[in-house]
């Protein structure tokens, strides 16, 4: 169960607002750099300085946040206080980490209300629930002694409702139902398709999640393993042969809200390995069991179509899940064999591991001759490289166009979803070059592996606008933090749809 957000006016009398106060709720007041508590909490709390004391906030550390059980004129059982830093410092980003932190503070046992004090304008308030229901909304789960997924073993706990004070709650309703909401929704969507093992989410399962968004109003279709191959997506099959779970390209048409859009539509594709054995290239048995993360790619555009469909973009957006097993078996690719793509291009598969870039490369090169796209982006866990090269806070960013490397850093800028963008090796470079076939699908031992695959895919997409996101590092979370859980984090949504927005305006 996901915690409900309410907005509310700041000017509301503390009788109006005692009709919440209970022994199951926390007051958090917001402080500022310099002028201390915001000045609605002043009048509400007449001996507010005495209250803060015991819990040693400065307001000059944004985020910052103390919550502790002390008796308070709101009768309500717990009392708390979060850094705001300087107002003119406290943007949508800044909101969204803070209210991350507070929900840190606040996942305590026996508290269900959390009361937001922090003068907020309307768009900073949504920004700050976004952060807040990220940080507290709870993993998918399937421990037995759980009801739902707000039960921990360990005791940690989820507050059911949040509250935040605002200067126009009806405006911070808004932005929160056309911006802020889809994003939260295609973010925990990502993340709970992540967090499922590979015999609950198959390629079969993903498409019925995908096949949800028809609700939104989106089109879904899905090419299955024999469809495949009569639109000679071959690499993609190749990857997903061995599989007792065919294959599949899954299509989410999101058709846009208007009717004579001259542009020609943004493609979003996916990587979707439900699991990864690395096929005949066997991965070695510790850690295989986090390979059913490696769809990754597709719950990210998965997740930011549903956000796109559920604010109703008026721009045309195609989604791509390239899905598929890659198992080991008598019937699997083996290295050596040399695989025709969609376009025309044979590969020699000298690696099966290597097989996150052959599906993307089939669903680029479809979506390239189908649509006419006026840009591409693919998204994926997709090379160890780019995590030795950035480590866990920046997706790696490839583009031969300098426009589009704009537009996607824009948009990460604006989500707090960080992009660097690293070197593509040129069309012309001789590392993927094979003596029996066009291309081979990796170079081993030469350059960083994140820029051939990269290389590799700027094949496919050819003249088109393209951009390629490598999310290995970003996807999951290695422990728990005041800004994230341990796990997936559904790293992307957010960035695709900034994309889009930025589209929209």
């Amino acid at each position: 169960m996901k915690p409900q957000v309410h907005f509310v006016d700041r000017e509301t009398s503390a009788e109006a607002l005692g009709l919440f106060a209970q022994d199951d709720g926390a007051w958090v007041i917001g402080v500022r750099a310099k002028t201390g508590p915001v000045a609605a909490a002043r009048h509400r709390f007449p001996k507010l300085k005495n209250l803060l004391a015991p819990l040693r906030i400065k307001g000059g550390t944004a985020g910052k946040c103390a919550v502790s059980r002390l008796p308070n004129p709101m009768n309500c059982g717990w009392f708390g206080a979060v850094g705001l830093g300087h107002p003119h410092a406290l943007t949508r980003n800044v909101a969204e980490t803070i209210g991350r932190q507070v929900a840190t503070a606040t996942c305590q046992p026996g508290l269900d209300w959390v009361f937001v004090d922090a003068d907020f304008f309307p768009a900073t308030a949504a920004a700050f629930a976004m952060g807040w229901v990220l940080r507290a909304t709870p993993h998918y789960h399937a421990q037995s002694s759980a009801t739902d997924r707000c039960d921990y073993a360990d005791g940690e706990h989820t507050p059911k409702h949040l509250v935040v004070m605002t200067s126009n709650a009806e405006l911070a309703q808004e932005f929160w139902d056309t911006l802020y909401l889809p994003r939260t929704e295609g973010t925990l969507l990502a993340r709970d398709l992540m967090q499922r093992p590979a015999n609950d989410l198959t390629p079969v399962a993903l498409q019925t999640e995908a096949e949800t968004l028809r609700e939104l109003g989106a089109t879904v279709t899905a090419l299955n393993a024999t469809e495949l191959k009569r639109q000679k997506l071959n690499l993609l099959h190749a990857v997903g042969k061995g599989s007792a779970c065919p294959p599949r390209l899954i299509i989410i048409d999101w058709p846009g809200q208007t009717d004579q859009d001259p542009d020609a539509p943004v493609v979003f594709v996916g990587k979707g390995i439900t699991f990864d054995t690395g096929g005949i290239s066997i991965k070695p048995a510790d850690g295989m069991e986090d390979m059913k993360g490696d769809m990754g790619g597709a719950a990210t555009v998965l997740g930011a179509m549903k956000a796109i469909a559920m604010r109703r973009a008026p721009q045309r957006v195609i989604g791509l899940l390239a899905v598929a097993e890659n198992a080991v078996s008598g019937s699997a690719t083996r290295p050596g064999d040399i695989v025709r793509a969609c376009n025309g291009t044979s590969v020699e598969i000298v690696d099966t591991d290597a097989e996150g870039r052959l599906v993307l490369a089939d669903a680029l090169a479809y979506a390239r001759t189908t649509y006419a796209p006026s840009l591409m982006v693919d998204v994926a866990t997709l090379t160890g490289a780019v995590v030795r090269a950035l480590g866990r806070h920046h997706a790696g960013l490839f583009t031969p166009q300098d426009t589009t490397a704009m537009r996607l850093q824009q948009a990460a800028d604006a989500s707090g979803e960080p992009l660097w963008r690293l070197p593509l090796p040129s069309p012309d470079d001789d590392a993927l070059k094979s003596e029996v076939a066009d291309l081979k699908n990796c170079a081993w031992g030469t350059v960083p592996d994140a820029m051939h695959a990269a290389g590799f895919l700027s094949h496919f997409a050819s003249e088109t606008p393209w951009a390629h996101l490598d999310i290995a590092g970003t996807a999951e979370a290695d422990a728990d933090t005041p800004l994230t859980r341990k796990g997936p984090v559904g790293f992307g949504v957010r960035l695709l749809d900034a994309l889009i927005c930025a589209k929209d305006a």
